[in-house]
């Protein structure tokens, strides 16, 4: 209940200053009384229906509602952001006058400016960021990887959240094509398959998930999301029922999870181990995974590839085991925000995360990080796109 009262008195004063402003200074000079009404019934939508959201949410077992929930969210960013640039900027002129008695604009034209470029940004990122999916290819070299595993090509998919998608089978049909065509030999999910439901997993997009090959395997990881962890059910029988569920769709896929558990690959004298972990995070995030249980058995063999889900669990226990050479997570999105071009890698994940896109190496280890295919919270990527990766295993 606290936290909800902080999340309203946070939302007032991001939303109250500008629309105040705004009002005063470029729309009460205006003759049009409807355009002043209108501005005041945008303000009174979004109020409302962030008091009903706190209200219901937790509630919230409907997938429709969900979906609109979170396109609520984009529009009152893709609003009030801009907004609040814009008054920002303009409040810096009227600083300036204060204090030098000179009329400024620049504040007020930058503000303009940026506000407009943030406004286009969100549409863009919705419209289409969010399915622009970009295939990286990259090699992982170790002295430890076994020689008959030299050249082994590994599709790594992550945090797919098909429940954000809704029925959207073409983007998942593109997807599933872009795996394909690189002819992997393992495909490997790194979890966060679901937003809540297994239902979300419908028929038509299990049958086409169905269809990603893979010479080898296809083996798959719990994030922290399909546990169901994140709705009010009716019933703890009804949360292990959408859980159990969820396990059998991802098995009609075709993936082998991995829970505290590992596999070993053979390929003449050589093995190569994959192990995986059920989702492991620090609070708020529930934590199930048992790493020391997925190990056991694997001390005498050189090379093991990790599956976990949060990047988190790389320095706090995987670094620690001489052979665990490899690790692929997902869960950061890359906050779905962000800049990855001319040699700048910055987005807000790094404020909460130290590991959060991309390859990272750590005394001969090395962690990737995917930023995963689907999104949630808010239906938009901008500068952070979808992201297929292609990891070939290469032996110094």
């Amino acid at each position: 209940m606290r936290s909800s009262i902080v999340i309203v008195f946070i939302f007032l004063i991001l939303t109250t200053l500008p629309d105040t402003v705004i009002f005063n200074q470029w729309i009460k000079p205006l003759k049009k009384n409807w355009i002043k009404i209108a501005h005041w019934l945008v303000y009174l939508f979004f109020f409302v229906g962030i008091l009903a959201l706190l209200l219901i949410l937790p509630n919230i077992q409907n997938e429709i509602f969900l979906e609109l929930f979170i396109w609520f969210n984009w529009l009152l960013l893709t609003i009030y952001i801009p907004k609040l640039l814009l008054t920002i900027f303009y409040l810096s002129d009227r600083i300036i006058f204060k204090y030098t008695k000179r009329k400024s604009y620049i504040g007020t034209y930058l503000g303009v400016v940026l506000s407009s470029v943030v406004f286009i940004g969100f549409l863009y990122g919705a419209l289409v960021g969010r399915f622009d999916t970009e295939v990286k290819h990259l090699e992982i070299r170790s002295q430890s990887l076994p020689t008959s595993f030299d050249g082994l090509k590994i599709v790594q998919i992550s945090d797919l959240h098909v429940g954000s998608l809704g029925s959207n089978s073409t983007f998942w049909k593109k997807s599933v094509a872009l795996c394909n065509k690189e002819k992997p030999d393992l495909v490997v999910m790194t979890g966060d398959m679901i937003d809540n439901f297994a239902t979300e997993l419908t028929p038509e997009i299990t049958k086409i998930l169905a269809t990603l090959q893979a010479k080898i395997g296809k083996y798959a990881i719990l994030g922290n999301h399909d546990y169901g962890d994140y709705t009010k059910w009716s019933s703890a029988s009804a949360k292990q029922a959408n859980f159990e569920t969820l396990i059998r769709k991802e098995q009609q896929i075709g993936f082998r999870l991995l829970l505290d558990e590992h596999v070993f690959l053979n390929n003449g004298k050589d093995t190569l181990v994959i192990a995986g972990v059920q989702n492991w995070s620090k609070p708020p995030f529930h934590c199930y995974g048992n790493l020391a249980k997925a190990m056991k058995g694997t001390e005498c063999f050189p090379y093991v590839l990790l599956l976990s889900h949060d990047p988190n669990h790389w320095m706090a226990q995987a670094v620690h085991y001489p052979n665990i050479r490899l690790m692929l997570a997902g869960h950061t999105h890359g906050m779905q925000f962000g800049i990855n071009k001319l040699g700048i890698h910055w987005s807000p994940a790094q404020w909460i995360f130290r590991q959060w896109d991309g390859l990272y190496i750590y005394k001969g280890k090395a962690l990737y990080v995917n930023r995963g295919l689907g999104y949630l919270g808010i239906p938009m990527r901008l500068g952070m796109p979808p992201e297929i990766t292609v990891i070939t295993l290469k032996r110094n």
